[in-house]
């Protein structure tokens, strides 16, 4: 699969900031079995890989690590965190199916898109849940009809009129009008599939450590401690044999702390994870317990604006913002090649393969107007109506990665005459921050990573761009915009759709409610004794640990 990167530069020398970073970054990383800069020169491209090496043969147990700690939930419309979701679609089924390079196929069901407003799912016959009960059409609509009623997801149900049994086996899904993303979204936690008996039985404890779930997924629940782990074991009647996981055990571990996960890693007690921060990757390239892998990822980190204020009251502070920050410096000091600089709210890997032409050419205009230039950054302020007041930038506590990220953006900004107040926020008051206002109050910025679960760049901004959306911090209101994306939504012409996509892009960009940082790698440790794993971010999407076998 043809995946989009950002466009090749000549490589600037680094500023003095990001030097000073670097070094920091160098002395804080564990010691051991670790490497050193040597292993990746300034401005070198990390290859990236979908997959590690197939696996040959099964094994008894596989411990993971959940690397941004415990879900809050495995209720699957709600499990939109790293962790949450990645245990979950080890468990649960979806009405369709991702790979690792995001090429989609029928998962619990065939589809067939009858007409631009009607999408019919037929199951398979032989799909049936842990306890043995058949997967139904009324459970399809049961879970569907959940997702859309109050839940992450429900935005991606806007257009759906009815979703309907209109057999033993077949659901009809009708919309409104014509949605093209729906279906694509089928493949990730807003089309899981549950059993409605279960889960109407557990009530508000479904998807929680004492109510469990039921799902038809290639392994089974096993127990979840709160504090400690999360067990599965494998699905050994599972309906599909194509996908029955090699892997007997899997054991979810909760570590957080970079060093002690890095030393855990590197001794073989832990035997892999995803999403590695960028401290532990110089300790582990040369780990003999096993192997890093890049792949590639839709994922990014950047300042969101949090409230209506001066930011949103003053475009041209706000445009200085994006001036003022030197991303190709922070993404080689800190990421060490584990991303590359960003310009857009939408990362080049969030676009479709075949439209990559059309979104490269509107990204490099944002790569010009928005590259780092702290002259024109002055300029901005001092045009500016801006009269010198502390902007708090919210990040989360205990993560060595935003501070030092925080602390390079209050360095630069102050540079331009930009004065940032950083306020750390413990891990769940931060994580409330995301989706509660309340907890945003005070707040000017707050820094931090997002992932798109599908490649399709409506998903982020259907997200964010929409009044009422999650991640619409400010309000965001542009009859326009809305115009563009809802045109898009109803557009099954992948140029066309492009098109009105990128011109929504420009006015959303526009508003500078995002500044972008970098386009993140997912970074994969595994452990020399296994093998399989996928190492894209689509493995957010997939059973993955239903890949993971004996590499011998």
């Amino acid at each position: 699969m043809s995946l989009a990167v950002t466009p090749c530069r000549p490589r600037r020398k680094a500023s003095l900031i990001a030097v000073a970073i670097a070094l920091t970054v160098t002395a804080s990383a564990c010691s051991g079995n670790s490497g050193d800069s040597s292993q990746k020169s300034p401005g070198e491209k990390r290859e990236l890989v979908s997959t590690a090496e197939a696996a040959k043969g099964k094994v008894d147990q596989v411990t993971w690590n959940l690397t941004s700690g415990e879900p809050d939930t495995l209720d699957p419309p709600n499990a939109a965190t790293y962790g949450g979701g990645q245990v979950v679609m080890n468990l649960c089924d979806t009405l369709v199916r991702y790979d690792a390079d995001y090429n989609m196929s029928p998962g619990l069901a065939d589809y067939k898109q009858v007409s631009p407003t009607k999408l019919v799912y037929t199951l398979r016959g032989n799909a049936h849940f842990w306890d043995g009960k058949p997967v139904t059409a009324e459970d399809v609509v049961y879970s569907l009809e959940r997702a859309k009623a109050n839940s992450i997801v429900s935005s991606f149900f806007a257009s759906v009129k009815s979703i309907k049994a209109t057999g033993a086996k077949e659901v009809t899904v009708e919309f409104s009008t014509p949605d093209e993303k729906f279906n694509t979204e089928m493949t990730d936690i807003a089309g899981v599939v549950v059993e409605k008996a279960f889960t109407e039985k557990a009530g508000k404890d479904f998807g929680t450590a004492s109510g469990g779930l039921m799902c038809s997924g290639p392994f089974k629940l096993d127990k979840w401690k709160s504090g400690d782990s999360i067990t599965m074991s494998r699905n050994d009647s599972y309906w599909d044999p194509k996908r029955l996981p090699l892997a007997k055990n899997v054991k979810f571990t909760f570590v957080t702390d970079t060093t002690a996960l890095t030393k855990a890693l590197d001794t073989g007690e832990i035997d892999g994870a995803y999403e590695l921060p960028p401290t532990a990757i110089q300790a582990l390239e040369k780990s003999a317990a096993g192997r890093l892998y890049f792949g590639p990822s839709t994922q990014s980190v950047a300042l969101s604006v949090a409230n209506k204020g001066v930011l949103t009251e003053d475009p041209k502070l706000a445009a200085a913002l994006q001036r003022v920050i030197d991303r190709e410096a922070l993404a080689e000091a800190v990421y060490r090649g584990g991303g590359d600089a960003l310009y857009t709210t939408v990362t080049p890997r969030t676009w479709p393969t075949d439209q990559t032409a059309a979104y490269q050419k509107a990204y490099q205009e944002f790569e010009k107007s928005r590259s780092y230039d702290l002259a024109a950054a002055k300029k901005l302020v001092d045009a500016s109506g801006y009269k010198g007041q502390d902007l708090v930038l919210a990040y989360g506590a205990g993560d060595p990665t935003a501070s030092r990220i925080v602390q390079l953006v209050q360095q630069q900004a102050k540079q331009a005459g930009i004065n940032i107040k950083l306020q750390s926020m413990g891990a769940l008051a931060f994580q409330q921050a995301g989706y509660d206002a309340g907890k945003r109050k005070g707040i000017d910025l707050m820094f931090g990573s997002s992932f798109n679960s599908v490649s399709d760049p409506l998903e982020p901004a259907l997200f964010s761009y929409l009044p009422g959306s999650p991640y619409n911090y400010t309000g965001y209101s542009d009859a326009t915009t809305g115009k563009l994306l809802g045109e898009a939504v109803a557009t099954f012409d992948g140029a066309k759709r492009a098109q009105l996509i990128i011109e929504a892009q420009r006015r959303w960009e526009a508003a500078n409610l995002t500044v972008p940082l970098v386009a993140t790698h997912t970074v994969t440790f595994l452990n020399k004794r296994l093998a399989g794993a996928v190492t894209s971010f689509a493995y957010w999407s997939t059973p993955n640990m239903a890949f993971i076998g004996s590499a011998s």
